[in-house]
C-alpha cells in the first residue's frame, strides 16, 4: 500500500523505491526493470468500472431473499405496521454504523476482511478468518437455494406447470395440497428424518446445482470486473419483477385483505423482547454484515470517495426493497386466502412462503406460466447476486490477502474454489438435503455473525480508535465521522449487539433444536372434508446434527480467539485504548501505528549522463 500511494504521486520516470542510505550497484538494471514490471502491475490492478457498479453490487449483496421470504412473515407476526419501529430503530442504531464501518474499513486500508483489520492490531488477523469461514458456509448453501428456485423456474415454463396439479402421482394427498406436496414428495424427495438420506442424491438436483454454481463462476470470475458488468442487471432486474408482481398483486380479490393483515398493529406486541431481537436480527442479516464482503467490495473503490453517502444509500434502499416486496406477497398471499378460505399468513415463511404459499396463489392466477416465471426469474436473480457478492468478497481475502493460491490466475483459483464449495454442496441433494441445510443457515451465519460485529465495532471504536477513524474518514471524503455515527460505533452498537448475543447463548442453552420433517399425510384424513390433515411432524435434532452445528460454530469462532490471545493487545495497549491515546499515521495506504517506527521512502533515479543518483525531493 506504500508502494501504491507513492507510485501516484510520482512522475512517470521514477522505477524504484530505496531509503535515504541507498548506494548504486552493478545490479541497478534489473531492479528498474522489476519496479517497472511492478508499476505496470499496479496500473492494471482490479477496481470497479465506475461508481455505479460499486453501489449495484452492494445493493445486491444485501438485497436477497431473505427480504422477500423473511421479512414479510417478520413483519406480519411481529406487530404488524408496529414493528416498523423496532426495525427502524435497529437500522439507526446497528445497521447504518456498522455498514459505515466495513465499507470505511475498506475503503482505507486498501485490503480485504484479514489485511483491512490485521493493520489496526495483529491480533484482529482472526476477525478476518472468522469472516472467510462464515462466508465460505454460506457460498455452500446459498447456491442449493439457487437450485431449487431455477427448479421451479423451468417447470413453470410450461402453459400448464405440474405443481399445479397431480396428474404425475396417485397419491390421494396430492389432492389436499397440491403446492406442499410437490415441494416435499417431488422436489426434495424428502424423507421422515434427518438422518435418512433416502435414495441419495437427486439428479435433477445435482444438474441445477452444477448450473447454479457455473452462472456464480461466470460473475466472479474475473473479479470485481466480471461481478460489476453483472451487478447491472442481476441488481436491478429483480426491481422490474417486483413492480410487475406489484401491479398484479393489488388488483387480485383478496390484496387488500393480505397488505391489511400486514400492516396491522398490534402495539402491545413491542413490550416483548423477541420482537426487538428479531428486529435486530433482520437488520443484520439482511445488509451482509460481518461476511468481509463489503470491505472487499469498498477496498476496490478510489482512496477519495464519500463512503458516508454511499454506506446510507445501500442500506435505505435495502430496507426500502423489504417493505416493498412485502407489500407484494401479501397481496398475493392475501389472494391465497380468498381463494382457498384459509388465513393470509398460513405457510408464510422461508420455503414454505415461496414454494408452497406462493405457488399455490400464482398457479390460480390467470396467465400462470407468465406471472410464475417472474416471480421464481426474480428469486433467481436475488439469490446469485447475493451469491455472486459473498463468493467475490470471500476470494479478495484468499488469493490478495492470504496469497493461498500463489501466482495462479484469478480465474483458476475462482474455479477450485467453486469446484470444492460444488462438491461439499452435494450434501444438500438427498432426501434429508433441506433439513442439513437448515444446520448451515442456522449454525454458523447466526452467532459467529455477531461475535464478528461485535468485534468489529471494538477494534474500529477503541483499538484503531474512534479519534483515529474520524480522521481516517476525513481525509478520505474532506468531512469527519457524524457525530451520530461515532456514539453508535464506540457505545450502542456493541452494547446492543452483546445483548443479542447473550440472549442467543442463554437460548441455546435451554431450548432443544427442533426441525420440521416430511411424513406424509394419511390418505384417509385426506378424503374427508373436515379433517385438518398434517404432513409434517417437529422433531428434535439428533446429537449428530447438534454436534455438528457446534462444530461449524467452533471453527468460525476459533480464529478471533487464537490470534487474540497470540498477538494479544499488551497491557500498555489495553490502556492506550480505553483512554484512546493510540495514534496511527491517516493517509492513503493506511498508516502503521506511530507506536511501531515506519519505514521512510524516497524514490531515486539514475542521471544516464554522469551516472550519479539524485533523490527526487518532491516524490519523497
Amino acid at each position: 500500500n506504500e508502494y501504491k500511494s507513492y507510485l501516484s504521486t510520482c512522475e512517470k520516470d521514477l522505477g524504484v523505491l530505496v531509503t535515504s542510505n541507498f548506494k548504486w550497484d552493478e545490479h541497478h538494471d534489473k531492479i528498474l526493470k522489476k519496479a517497472n514490471q511492478m508499476l505496470e502491475e499496479i496500473k492494471s490492478q482490479e477496481g470497479w468500472g465506475n461508481k455505479t457498479q460499486f453501489l449495484l453490487a452492494c445493493i445486491g449483496l444485501a438485497v436477497g431473499l431473505g427480504n422477500v421470504w423473511r421479512f414479510p412473515y417478520l413483519l406480519q407476526s411481529n406487530g404488524g405496521g408496529a414493528f416498523l419501529i423496532p426495525y427502524g430503530i435497529m437500522l439507526l442504531v446497528e445497521g447504518l454504523p456498522m455498514m459505515y464501518v466495513e465499507m470505511a474499513i475498506g475503503q482505507y486500508f486498501r485490503g480485504g476482511s484479514i489485511i483491512s483489520w490485521q493493520k489496526i492490531h495483529p491480533s484482529l488477523k482472526g476477525l478476518g478468518l472468522c469472516c472467510v469461514m462464515i462466508s465460505s458456509f454460506l457460498c455452500i448453501y446459498y447456491v442449493m437455494v439457487i437450485a431449487w428456485v431455477l427448479y421451479y423456474l423451468f417447470v413453470s415454463l410450461s402453459a400448464s406447470p405440474a405443481y399445479t396439479g397431480c396428474s404425475y402421482t396417485n397419491d390421494t394427498c396430492c389432492q389436499y395440497d397440491k403446492t406442499l406436496y410437490y415441494w416435499f414428495a417431488v422436489v426434495l424427495k424428502a424423507t421422515p428424518d434427518m438422518s435418512d438420506n433416502g435414495d441419495g442424491p437427486a439428479w435433477q438436483l445435482v444438474v441445477l446445482l452444477i448450473l447454479a454454481w457455473t452462472v456464480t463462476y461466470l460473475c466472479v470470475f474475473q473479479g470485481v470486473k466480471s461481478t460489476g458488468k453483472a451487478a447491472y442487471f442481476a441488481a436491478t432486474f429483480p426491481y422490474i419483477c417486483l413492480i410487475i408482481l406489484f401491479f398484479r398483486g393489488v388488483t387480485l380479490p383478496g390484496a387488500g385483505d393480505g397488505i391489511k393483515e400486514l400492516f396491522s398493529p398490534d402495539f402491545k406486541k413491542l413490550l416483548s423482547p423477541k420482537v426487538w431481537i428479531e428486529a435486530a436480527t433482520q437488520i443484520f442479516f439482511s445488509l451482509s454484515l460481518g461476511f468481509g464482503a463489503l470491505v472487499a467490495f469498498a477496498s476496490f473503490m478510489p482512496y477519495k470517495n464519500n463512503i458516508t453517502r454511499d454506506s446510507i444509500v445501500v442500506a435505505c434502499i435495502n430496507c426500502g426493497t423489504s417493505v416493498f416486496a412485502g407489500i407484494c406477497i401479501y397481496a398475493i398471499l392475501g389472494y391465497r386466502a380468498y381463494i382457498t378460505n384459509g388465513k393470509v399468513g398460513e405457510k408464510a415463511y422461508g420455503t414454505g412462503l415461496t414454494f408452497v404459499a406462493i405457488t399455490e396463489a400464482v398457479g390460480s392466477m390467470a396467465g400462470t406460466a407468465f406471472f410464475a416465471f417472474v416471480f421464481f426469474f426474480m428469486l433467481f436473480n436475488l439469490g446469485v447476486s447475493s451469491q455472486f457478492g459473498t463468493l467475490a468478497g470471500l476470494v479478495t481475502p484468499l488469493y490478495n490477502d492470504l496469497k493461498l493460491f500463489g501466482n495462479a490466475r484469478k480465474e483458476i483459483c475462482v474455479a477450485l474454489l467453486s469446484l470444492v464449495f460444488l462438491l461439499i454442496g452435494l450434501v444438500f441433494t438427498p432426501g434429508n438435503g433441506e433439513y442439513i441445510l437448515n444446520l448451515f443457515n442456522n449454525y454458523p451465519v447466526t452467532m459467529p455473525l455477531l461475535v464478528v460485529s461485535i468485534v468489529e465495532s471494538i477494534a474500529a471504536g477503541w483499538i484503531f480508535g474512534i479519534e483515529n477513524f474520524d480522521k481516517a474518514v476525513l481525509d478520505m471524503t474532506g468531512k469527519p465521522c457524524p457525530l451520530y455515527f461515532k456514539i453508535c460505533i464506540k457505545y450502542v452498537s456493541p452494547a446492543l449487539m452483546i445483548l443479542l448475543l447473550t440472549w442467543l447463548l442463554v437460548e441455546s442453552f435451554l431450548t432443544v433444536p427442533l426441525y420440521t420433517a416430511f411424513v406424509n399425510c394419511n390418505p384417509d384424513d385426506a378424503l374427508l372434508p373436515n379433517k385438518t390433515v398434517s404432513f409434517t411432524v417437529e422433531k428434535e435434532h439428533p446429537i449428530w446434527a447438534r454436534v455438528l452445528g457446534g462444530f461449524m460454530v467452533f471453527i468460525c469462532i476459533i480464529p478471533v480467539v487464537v490470534y487474540g490471545v497470540w498477538n494479544h493487545l499488551t497491557i500498555d495497549e489495553i490502556k492506550d485504548c480505553i483512554f484512546a491515546r493510540r495514534r496511527y499515521e491517516i493517509g492513503e495506504g493506511g498508516g502503521a501505528a506511530i507506536e511501531e517506527t515506519p519505514v521512510i521512502f524516497k524514490a531515486a533515479t539514475k542521471n544516464n549522463e554522469d551516472g550519479n543518483v539524485y533523490v527526487n525531493e518532491s516524490a519523497q
